[in-house]
């Protein structure tokens, strides 16, 4: 009797709360094995987040996540900040490990900062320390969004979005005197708002979101931009506007997925990239009836590892940004959902 009545206690939450946004329940449910901490800042404040694989010691990765109203947060795989760096309006954040720069192998992790109009560009160390290295001004007016690249040299790049849908390439490169010196490569523009966006690094090809329209996909370099062809839209079915987060589950056997936030419906959209971006379903994180890590809303910015981190995530997991929070009501954070959740979820391989 008692576990029946925490069960309709559960589900009596979980319903009121899809009162107040709209749901796709044909997306099929998963659930968050557990949350961040909230942001410092109230209102619409988390928004992205990137994952860091500590080499030596998976199980002491990290989360990086963006405050937009106040810095960089990292946290490790309980949850728990670990580091806050207090740079402004950072908007999105992505990272890259393996970057070769003035001959060593490093991690570099870049964000848009809105407050000072630059590309913020950190170091992590080899025990997760994240350190401010350059920012590189920007010539928009507004940084959104931003995703990194490493080519098979090791060398590391940057796509950067303005809110009135420039974008930017930068290489991220260093001088003989250790100091960064990024160079910009090109630029080209869309009709409106994009923001999430990443790039596959085995194969070069750059997937953005166009917030209104859909999904984009191109070579990874600037000057071939009339080259983008739009795999996914708006209104289709699978994504209802905005299209947030971007980035792309590879496995060791070989397969590679898109996934997507079609926040307009509260849901995540999974394409098959080895089978021409073809759509594979939906899914939506619910309430967790076992944990009571609630249902997941209006997700901005997600990141995603195919990597064994610590052995509850066998298939590795997905990082989302919580625009809501309700469970028990606080500022906004991020989940974490372990893919063989969703793997089942949608008969994946």
């Amino acid at each position: 009797m008692y576990m029946r009545v925490i069960s309709i206690f559960f589900w009596v939450i979980f319903l009121a709360s899809c009162e107040t946004y709209t749901v796709n329940m044909r997306a099929l449910p998963v659930f968050a094995e557990f949350e961040t901490e909230a942001v410092a800042s109230g209102g619409d404040a988390a928004d992205d987040p990137a994952i860091w694989i500590n080499p030596q010691d998976p199980a002491q990765s990290l989360i990086l996540g963006t405050d937009k109203l106040s810095g960089l947060a990292v946290y490790n795989l309980q949850g728990e900040l670990v580091q806050f760096l207090e740079q402004g309006r950072l908007n999105n954040v992505d990272l890259r490990s393996n970057v070769i720069l003035n001959g060593q192998i490093t991690t570099l992790a870049v964000a848009t900062n809105r407050s000072d109009t630059t590309l913020d560009i950190f170091e992590i160390s080899n025990n997760g320390q994240v350190s401010l290295r350059y920012q590189q001004p920007l010539a928009m007016t507004d940084p959104y969004g931003v995703c990194m690249y490493r080519d098979q040299q090791g060398l590391a790049f940057a796509f950067v979005n303005s809110s009135d849908g420039i974008y930017q390439q930068f290489q991220l490169t260093e001088r003989m005197n250790g100091e960064l010196s990024p160079i910009l490569l090109g630029s080209f523009s869309v009709a409106s708002q994009p923001e999430g966006c990443v790039v596959d690094d085995l194969d070069s090809m750059f997937y953005f979101g166009e917030e209104e329209a859909g999904i984009w996909r191109m070579p990874a370099d600037v000057n071939r931009a009339d080259e983008r062809v739009m795999i996914a839209q708006t209104g289709s079915g699978e994504l209802t506007a905005d299209v947030e987060g971007l980035d792309i589950y590879r496995h060791s056997d070989g397969s590679r997925y898109l996934i997507a936030s079609s926040q307009g419906d509260n849901t995540y959209a999974l394409y098959d990239l080895n089978n021409a971006a073809i759509y594979l379903g939906s899914v939506r994180v619910a309430l967790n009836p076992l944990n009571g890590v609630d249902a997941v809303q209006e997700t901005d910015g997600l990141s995603v590892t195919s990597l064994a981190l610590v052995s509850r995530f066998p298939q590795g997991m997905l990082v989302v940004q919580d625009g809501y929070n309700e469970n028990p009501r606080e500022k906004q954070n991020f989940k974490v959902i372990s893919w063989e959740n969703i793997s089942n979820a949608l008969g994946l391989k």
